[in-house]
């Protein structure tokens, strides 16, 4: 029979294994969120750059058109602010975001775990679930954090083109893959879908 103090042991072990993969997932999002400000402050400086293109007066409406708004525009235009957009800081150990799917890319664009879990899912018979993901990876599909950081994985290839996700599985899009589906999640840009 095992000794109390054996067990704790186990238990504490387990606990810190538990605390350091929360930690590690607190990190990707810290990344995420740099990232998200990133495109925030694109967001901005892509309107200040509209403003100031209407305040000099000329705006291109459709291709070959240019409407003046000399009429239109204030004689004295107020200055538009252009900030710097700040760089996130990918911390070591984390792997850069997927880049949008193009038909220019390959697996070989993606890094890290993100190649890992797409590789995974292109080379399955067919479509797969992300416990089944996550044990193809060789990681404990019965630990919800693990789980969980392949699914953080997928969602992000899902935003970006390179799976499509129905009904809780994922497959290789039909662009990246070259098999199967369609690339419908490759115009969407904000992983909204992550949320559910």
């Amino acid at each position: 029979m095992p000794s109390v103090i054996a067990l704790l042991e186990v238990r504490e072990a387990r606990a810190q294994e538990d605390l350091e993969s929360w930690l590690e997932v607190l990190r990707e999002a810290e990344v995420q969120v740099e990232a998200a400000r990133q495109r925030l402050e694109h967001a901005r400086i892509a309107r200040a750059e509209v403003a100031l293109m209407f305040a000099e007066g000329a705006v291109p409406i459709h291709e070959g058109d240019e409407v003046s708004l000399a009429s239109a525009a204030p004689r004295d235009p107020v200055p538009v602010e252009r900030p710097t957009p700040a760089r996130p800081v990918l911390r070591e150990g984390y792997d850069a975001r997927p880049p949008q799917w193009r038909a220019s890319l390959d697996a070989g664009a993606l890094r890290g775990a993100y190649r890992q879990v797409f590789e995974t899912a292109l080379a399955a018979s067919g479509p797969v679930t992300v416990q089944e993901l996550t044990r193809a990876l060789g990681r404990d599909a019965d630990r919800l954090n693990e789980v969980e950081k392949v699914r953080h994985r997928a969602y992000a290839l899902e935003a970006r083109g390179w799976l499509v996700r129905e009904r809780g599985v994922f497959r290789p899009a039909a662009g990246p893959g070259g098999r199967g589906g369609t690339p419908a999640s490759a115009d969407v840009l904000s992983p909204v879908a992550a949320s559910g």
